[in-house]
């Protein structure tokens, strides 16, 4: 694959896969921006989901944790996600869906100009795991 192209579906599958495997997290998912319009983003990639609930969830940029990734291409994390509601513009459906305590989310950057066009999110269900910059990273890198 050649740098600025897009990754072929199947590797996103296998990309959540090893990190599910490799990794102690809890749940790992890939949100994907439709390449026609309107341009939803889905959950279309997850390991370790305790139902199908993800599957319904539509993302809007700038709300959520995922949203929020999406409009800034930034990676951000969360110690506490369960505790903000849903007037908080932090509040996260897939949080909530797959009963996550802890998240952290990296931008996907795709295509010739690398603009975001999904979202890899990673999490643990117990509140003893906490996230952090270094875990950013290390999703970040499972990205190049």
């Amino acid at each position: 694959m050649t740098a600025g192209q897009p990754r072929p579906l199947q590797t996103y599958q296998e990309l959540v896969n090893r990190l599910y495997q490799q990794s102690n997290y809890d749940f790992v998912g890939v949100a994907l921006q439709a390449p026609v319009s309107p341009h939803l983003t889905r959950w279309l990639f997850v390991a370790g989901n305790q139902n199908e609930r993800f599957r319904r969830i539509v993302l809007r940029r700038g709300i959520g944790i995922a949203g929020l990734v999406l409009r800034t291409g930034a990676p951000f994390w969360h110690n506490d996600i369960l505790a903000l509601d849903l007037s908080d513009r932090l509040y996260s459906p897939i949080a909530r869906a797959e009963n996550l305590q802890a998240v952290v989310a990296v931008p996907i950057n795709d295509g010739p100009l690398h603009t975001v066009s999904g979202v890899l999110l990673a999490g643990y269900r117990s509140g003893h795991h906490r996230v952090c910059e270094a875990d950013a990273d290390k999703l970040s890198q499972s990205l190049a």
